[in-house]
């Protein structure tokens, strides 16, 4: 889980300011993370990073502190948190395919969130007259094609790691079983 908070921290850090959401590869993090580690322990996770960015470490994109939630894109984060556990349902199943179907129902529960999020805090807090049709082409639009080629290298990644995974996880247990039959 330390691994997989790290993994989060530096792929935020990737960032490319390109308007009012950063590119960034977090979204291949929050793709990644509930898929190795499932629906649990991917929530501690991301709550982790969440309270971690709130309390003041320099954990997001653009830094942390409790102001961050009033910046357009913290409603992405909470996307994040959500998606965490739709992605992570998917832990469980041995098809591609379903992991591809709920990584990117996953990614469109964080563009929702996301849009309502800073629709809200463009309009209501920053006094910026958007609609929602302006946030979604400043939101969505120009990450969409690289959220859907990342959701599914972030699956494909994840089987090609899930032998490694999963099968050094048998070898330990097959292991121990030995050790106890003596």
């Amino acid at each position: 889980m330390a691994i997989m908070e790290a993994l989060l921290i530096v792929c935020s850090k990737f960032a490319f300011n390109i308007g009012p959401i950063p590119l960034t590869l977090q979204t291949f993090a929050v793709f990644i993370i509930p898929l190795i580690l499932g629906v649990k322990k991917s929530i501690i996770v991301f709550s982790l990073y969440i309270i971690m960015g709130i309390a003041g470490l320099p954990v997001f994109s653009k830094g942390g502190g409790f102001s961050y939630v009033f910046e357009p894109s913290f409603g992405f984060i909470i996307g994040f948190f959500i998606s965490s556990i739709i992605i992570g349902i998917s832990s469980n199943s041995n098809k591609i395919y379903s992991k591809y179907i709920t990584t990117t129902i996953g990614l469109l529960v964080i563009n929702i969130c996301g849009v309502i999020y800073m629709y809200l805090i463009m309009n209501y807090y920053l006094g910026i007259d958007k609609s929602f049709i302006d946030v979604i082409s400043l939101a969505v639009l120009p990450f969409i094609s690289k959220d859907f080629i990342t959701a599914f290298l972030a699956c494909i990644i994840y089987s090609r790691l899930s032998i490694i995974l999963y099968h050094r996880e048998k070898t330990n247990i097959s292991n121990n079983m030995n050790m106890y039959d003596i």
